[in-house]
């Protein structure tokens, strides 16, 4: 009985051998079949790739072109003479200006004014037409806010035309409006309400302009030199505290 077991378990064993190396070349054909179709799809986002590379590359070739051709045109200018009309009129358009700058000067004289330019949010201190020294600023930001409850609704520009100091301030304490907590989404307090008082919010000096405009401080000095008020004029903190010390109340400001 000993020889036809031992020959029964070697065939078993090599019957199971043989299953089990017919799963693993199974699996194997599988994984070699995942792993060409991931070459595959790797080789189409590669083609596609190289296509949108050739057309970034013709587009930037054209923009370099157009920028060439821009740059020709540009120098056409400096090269072509000026029609004979248009250097008559420039002459005829200073002349009016010069004419304009002395009866300004007459009215004006030795006064010494604040000038705010809006668009380029810039403040001039002069004296007559001399320019004292300029400061970057920033005017009003624009745009409307509405009160959703009431219907009230606020626009904040810088109005333009001609005002004056008529009161300065040191230390000033800003008492919020009502639009201060509608912008916020705040309730919106009563008027004697503490929650109303901010210290801190206009910098060391105010100088009142009236109808509640002021050139005052700010605590965004990296914001000078664009619009972002809600229409008074704000300065940095040293050009705020030069301008308070040289101008007294009842200094004329221009804005435009």
């Amino acid at each position: 009985m000993e020889p036809p077991t031992k020959s029964l378990i070697y065939s078993v064993a090599i019957t199971l051998w043989l299953i089990f190396f017919g799963i693993e070349i199974g699996a194997l054909v599988k994984e070699s079949a995942a792993l060409q179709r991931t070459r595959d799809q790797l080789e189409e986002v590669s083609q596609a790739l190289n296509a949108n590379a050739k057309t970034i590359a013709g587009d930037a070739a054209n923009i370099r072109a157009q920028a060439k051709q821009l740059e020709f045109l540009s120098s056409l200018v400096n090269l072509i003479p000026q029609e004979k009309n248009f250097v008559r009129t420039q002459r005829a358009i200073a002349s009016e200006v010069e004419v304009l700058r002395r009866k300004v000067g007459r009215r004006l004289r030795d006064e010494q004014h604040i000038v705010v330019d809006t668009r380029a949010n810039k403040l001039y201190l002069k004296k007559g037409l001399a320019l004292v020294w300029a400061a970057d600023c920033s005017v009003g930001k624009g745009g409307i806010l509405t009160d959703k409850k009431t219907g009230r609704r606020w626009e904040f520009i810088t109005p333009r035309g001609r005002f004056e100091v008529r009161n300065k301030i040191e230390k000033p304490l800003w008492i919020k409006p009502d639009w201060a907590f509608v912008e916020t989404g705040d309730p919106v307090p009563p008027p004697e309400d503490p929650k109303r008082k901010a210290e801190g919010e206009l910098g060391g000096y105010v100088l009142n302009l009236g109808d509640g405009y002021l050139i005052h401080g700010t605590k965004t000095e990296d914001l000078l030199g664009r619009p972002a008020s809600h229409g008074c004029v704000r300065l940095g903190a040293d050009n705020l505290k030069q301008l308070y010390d040289t101008v007294p109340a009842g200094t004329p400001v221009y804005i435009y």
